[in-house]
């Protein structure tokens, strides 16, 4: 058994990249995703576990619990969790895990949430990692092997309707410039408030300059009409995949059906990049009923992929504590609405199984 060392517990940001870079690694796993996704007093680490035969790549953010002592980790907004890279038997995914668990202890960390990565597919082995696997809810993924037009095929007859309805209404697509992510940043704020968001998904400003300034690989596409902007998205790159991060659009101007022409011209410009594959993300919720997944899905009904949850109570004693404290203050709170329970969103509580970011 390996003993604990700082090889192991990476937070130097050239070393982490190394790692990153080495073994092809998505963008999600960056430690400028983390430094962009990271709130105050929240610090990323890399767990680094290399073996005869395979190497385990974990990267988490560390963040306290208010008014304790302790800790709990989390994969940031997005995708992630532990990869395995060759070959790992059930024991050395429990070795690695048990000197993982005890530096857990050692820290102070109560909880563990791990936001699986619908592409690279860890939770086969990562089942094995977390005390408990779910899969939280569908997602849509298109495979950019095809050409354009053959996957444009697979729209359906409604969303090829809307993308020609844009087109005649005079909506353009193209690139935004490193000054227009404030236009992006305030037509994101107007969606937020138009769907009645819960706090964590809005941003303050410093984190769309992050994406200005060209901190994480990113691109901005922007719909204009009549040389106004009124929708746009921005889109993570990584070395195989693209990502629809984050979608914003003028209420006023939905009845243009800018948004159909906007995923479409995203879906080409990412075929165009030589990607290997977009991933659109889910819905709000799990259900398949979701009226976003339903949106995304009509860009390709069958392009389906799933992300799941991970979950583990590394000190009982404390989460129970803190459990009891936290149902004591809102009885509404039902066990098993949220985890974990302590971080349960008190604005509007929510049907899913999910943690906050």
């Amino acid at each position: 058994m390996m003993s604990l060392s700082d090889e192991r517990l990476i937070r130097d940001p050239r070393e982490w990249d190394a790692l990153v870079a080495t073994y092809q690694l998505d963008c999600y796993y960056e430690h400028a995703y983390f430094e962009l996704a990271k709130g105050p007093d929240e610090i990323p680490e890399l767990f680094y576990y290399p073996t005869e035969f395979g190497t385990l790549i974990y990267p988490y953010l560390r963040r306290p619990i208010p008014g304790t002592r302790f800790e709990d980790i989390t994969t940031p907004y997005g995708y992630g969790g532990p990869y395995f890279m060759g070959i790992w038997s059930l024991d050395q995914i429990r070795e690695a895990r048990a000197r993982f668990e005890q530096y857990c202890r050692e820290t102070g960390i109560v909880t563990e949430t791990v936001r699986f990565h619908p592409l690279l597919h860890n939770q086969e082995l990562g089942q094995h990692w977390c005390h408990q696997t779910d899969i939280l809810q569908p997602t849509v993924t298109l495979e950019l092997t095809d050409p354009f037009e053959t996957i444009e095929g697979g729209f359906s007859q409604m969303t090829r309707r809307n993308i020609r309805k844009a087109r005649r209404e005079g909506v353009t697509i193209r690139l935004g410039r490193p000054e227009e992510y404030c236009d992006f940043a305030r037509l994101y704020q107007m969606t937020m408030d138009k769907h009645q968001a819960d706090a964590r998904y809005y941003f303050d400003q410093t984190y769309f300059d992050h994406f200005a300034e060209g901190r994480i690989k990113n691109v901005l596409l922007l719909a204009e009409q009549a040389g106004r902007i009124i929708a746009g998205c921005i889109v993570l790159t990584g070395r195989q995949f693209a990502h629809y991060h984050l979608g914003a659009s003028d209420p006023a101007y939905l009845s243009l059906r800018p948004n159909h022409l906007l995923f479409a011209e995203m879906i080409r410009w990412a075929k165009q990049a030589g990607l290997q594959a977009l991933h659109l993300g889910g819905g709000t919720t799990r259900s398949d009923a979701d009226s976003l997944l339903a949106y995304k899905r009509s860009f390709g009904e069958a392009n389906r992929t799933f992300f799941g949850l991970g979950t583990s109570i590394l000190d009982p004693t404390i989460y129970d504590r803190l459990a009891r404290q936290i149902k004591q203050q809102h009885p509404e709170i039902e066990t098993g609405q949220w985890f974990p329970i302590y971080r349960t969103p008190l604005r509007q509580l929510s049907p899913r199984r999910e943690e906050t970011s």
